[in-house]
């Protein structure tokens, strides 16, 4: 059987430090999430949090709220190459799934205790989003499921302030995804019952396990030829081209949130015109 670890701040804390950090523990919380530091004139010996993210909106618990972000323009130009494959038999493990100083806004991100063999890492894409402190899968209708995450992800905040999805492995392939935006889940199984620990922070929901969470456009170079061949088609130069598919990509992504947050009857924005493959 899997064995499933629950990620809540003094773990995520143990995960993430070394010997001489866990000397410093975390902040605390009051009843009101705010939190409680040392009095005097001493210094609060404590890890405190990041800011509050880009977009994200802080409950009366401390733990964040984020249900969309917005889409960076994905294409940057028609000539770059796809990435190397990775060269470690092993991954190397570079950064902790939450880092203690965003372990504050989150109460549980469930995930493996251990690397999975090979996945499938394509073949679904959903919005991850995140709902005071819990992450769910955002579908039709008012009983979404809670996220089981692989062990490969964990949390950031990416150049702009978003909390973002990113690849704990040293070489990065899967690019950075924001919470709230649409990502490619890859294979995922059939709801199941949460994990006590799981369900006594995020509440008794079904939950939903995804072997990827990994940006659709992480490698914008696979791209290029459909992108090519629409300015073959429009006599658009590269110019033109990337200024074009990066708007439409940008407004896609913001349809794509209005029509499931605000109003489902919204027409979709098409942009097969520019990466049909």
């Amino acid at each position: 059987m899997m064995r499933i670890s629950l990620l809540l701040p003094l773990v995520a804390l143990a995960a993430a430090c070394s010997k001489s950090e866990l000397e410093q523990p975390l902040c605390a919380f009051d009843g009101n999430g705010r939190i409680v530091m040392q009095s005097g004139n001493a210094e609060a010996a404590c890890v405190e949090p990041a800011p509050i993210p880009a977009g994200a909106k802080q409950e009366q618990s401390g733990r964040l709220t984020i249900i969309e972000a917005p889409l960076p323009p994905p294409f940057s130009g028609l000539t770059g190459q796809w990435p190397p494959d990775p060269v470690n038999d092993k991954p190397v493990f570079t950064r902790p799934a939450v880092p203690p100083e965003l372990s504050y806004y989150v109460r549980a991100f469930p995930q493996p205790a251990e690397p999975a063999g090979d996945v499938l890492s394509m073949g679904s894409e959903h919005t991850i989003v995140l709902r005071n402190g819990c992450f769910f899968l955002d579908r039709a209708g008012t009983d979404d499921p809670l996220v089981l995450f692989p062990y490969s992800t964990a949390l950031v905040v990416d150049e702009e302030g978003y909390l973002a999805f990113e690849s704990r492995y040293e070489l990065n392939t899967m690019g950075n995804v924001r919470v709230g935006l649409t990502a490619q889940t890859g294979w995922y199984g059939e709801p199941s019952d949460p994990d006590p620990a799981l369900a006594e922070a995020c509440g008794n929901h079904k939950v939903v396990s995804v072997t990827t969470v990994s940006n659709p456009f992480a490698s914008p170079e696979r791209f290029n030829p459909a992108l090519g061949r629409y300015g073959e088609r429009s006599g658009a130069t590269e110019k033109q081209i990337v200024k074009r598919a990066n708007k439409c990509a940008v407004e896609q992504a913001q349809r794509e949130a209005d029509r499931r947050l605000r109003d489902p009857d919204l027409d979709p924005i098409d942009c097969n015109r520019f990466w049909a493959f």
